[in-house]
């Protein structure tokens, strides 16, 4: 298993991942003075977005995947929280699937595609723990 997230595991036997993007960026608002320069003022972590790419291989290593999918896409309509963990143990927070999209190619003679190639994309949402009023993951 390369990643977890929630009950989908992304390995081998299921998607195999081949990159991985995280982007972060923080709350920034600008004041724009007369007679100076602008004032920039942090505001706070900003959004969090993880886009996952990842192949199946169908008929070769992923029997499983093409459902995995479907289940992914039951997950992102309800909204679910998903907690986000690697191999390596590294936990990256709660995130929602935004996007899912699933691209199939190699078709054989009989409709089946032997090859799928997966985008899926996550914004980071909070745990819905907090401590004294900050948000905590």
């Amino acid at each position: 298993m390369a990643f977890a997230l929630g009950p989908f595991r992304l390995a081998l036997d299921t998607q195999a991942i081949e990159q991985l993007e995280d982007q972060e960026s923080p709350r920034v608002a600008t004041k724009a003075p007369a007679f100076s320069a602008p004032i920039r003022q942090r505001l706070g972590p900003g959004q969090r977005t993880v886009t996952l790419e990842a192949v199946i291989y169908k008929e070769v290593l992923s029997p499983g995947g093409p459902a995995q999918i479907e289940l992914m896409r039951l997950a992102m309509r309800q909204g679910w929280r998903l907690p986000l963990f690697s191999r390596s143990l590294h936990f990256y927070g709660f995130y929602e699937i935004d996007d899912l999209t699933a691209t199939k190619t190699h078709m054989l003679p009989n409709g089946t595609f032997q090859k799928i190639t997966t985008q899926i994309k996550l914004a980071r949402v909070p745990s819905g723990f907090s401590i004294f009023g900050f948000q905590l993951g």
